[in-house]
């Protein structure tokens, strides 16, 4: 007699996380939703028997059988950059204390070898299946027309970038302009005249941050110093773009004395290639950041770099999309947020030569 083979265990019902703690269904799915008028002890006990019994919300049925579904999608362009992980963090935390889940995706599909970026409009159809309440997206996303005709009117939030096409919704950002203003005003107080952009390269952020280093060059009366070399928000991209500065610098009359990177992985990347191409940092070279990420802080990189306040970014996106899901047709509405400037070691020597000297 052929051995029977036990199929799968059965997943937990609502059910039976009532009959567990003794309570009504209707009881438990307040308490799912995070609704908080019910009771503390009552909360306790249900959320008790839910982990005993590994029960799980199942998002697929809940959507379809509610109005709400009490999730919202949040789309990432760069899970791999630090300052994303920032947002994500504040905005997970508001969206929690409003009784909200959060799904986060990569709104991204891996580009092959030399590929360019593209959208993944099958995670954003994943999401709208789910019925989420809104979406908010953190990050330059390519293709941004078709987000906005994927999207349709559902509730979103842009956080980091400009809307670009999405008619109505909101955008937190920082003010990139005024940061790189920061960076530059900071490094000729220091007596740089020779600075280079690492950066201008990975869409609407790129292209901001570009642009206010060349205003703030121009208004120093620098106009003539201006270099930007391409570089994207990645390590690599970073150390590539040093390189061919630094190697380029020893056939110029004035090598560049300072780099102000787009965001703080491409500054790292940059000091890497400073430190292999043996030049004395901070004192031969001076390197900036942006973004302020935790690694700017680390004691071996002490990173000067742009502050954005990206707890506070996150915060109020989240709860501008709160909002808009309450009232999806009111008028985007744009927060600039200011940012500051942390200075720290990289920046923290003049100069070991006069710059201008050789004028």
């Amino acid at each position: 007699m052929a051995e029977e083979v036990a199929g799968p265990p059965r997943r937990p019902t609502i059910r039976d996380v009532a009959e567990r703690a003794g309570v009504s269904k209707s009881l438990v799915s307040l308490v799912m939703r995070g609704e908080p008028l019910v009771r503390e002890d009552k909360r306790r006990r249900v959320q008790r028997a839910a982990d005993e019994l590994g029960y799980r919300t199942n998002w697929a049925a809940r959507s379809l059988s509610a109005v709400r579904s009490g999730a919202v999608g949040v789309l990432v362009a760069d899970l791999r950059n630090p300052w994303s992980m920032d947002i994500v963090e504040a905005v997970s935390q508001v969206l929690d204390e409003a009784g909200l889940t959060t799904l986060m995706t990569s709104a991204v599909l891996p580009s092959s070898a030399g590929g360019e970026r593209r959208l993944d409009v099958g995670v954003i159809g994943a999401l709208k299946d789910l019925r989420v309440d809104g979406l908010l997206v953190v990050g330059s996303v390519p293709d941004r027309a078709r987000l906005a005709d994927v999207v349709g009117g559902m509730p979103v939030v842009v956080v980091g970038v400009r809307a670009e096409g999405l008619a109505r919704a909101d955008v937190v950002r920082s003010d990139d302009d005024a940061g790189m203003g920061l960076v530059i005003d900071h490094l000729v107080e220091r007596g740089h005249r020779h600075i280079a952009h690492l950066g201008g390269t990975g869409g609407a952020v790129a292209d901001e941050r570009a642009a206010g280093y060349r205003a703030a060059m121009t208004r120093h009366g620098l106009g003539d110093e201006i270099v930007v070399q391409a570089c994207d928000f990645t390590e690599d991209g970073g150390y590539a773009a040093a390189a061919a500065l630094l190697g380029d610098g020893r056939r110029r009359r004035r090598p560049v004395a300072a780099l102000a990177a787009v965001n703080d992985l491409a500054a790292v990347g940059a000091m890497s290639a400073a430190a292999d191409a043996g030049v004395d940092l901070p004192g031969g070279l001076a390197v900036t950041g942006y973004d302020d990420t935790f690694l700017a802080e680390i004691r071996q990189i002490s990173l000067t770099s742009v502050n954005p306040d990206s707890a506070g970014i996150g915060e109020l996106a989240a709860r501008c999309l709160v909002e808009r899901i309450a009232a999806a047709d009111r008028p985007g509405v744009e927060h600039l947020v200011p940012p500051r400037l942390v200075t720290r070691a990289s920046s923290s020597q003049l100069p070991l030569l006069v710059e201008g000297a050789d004028r």
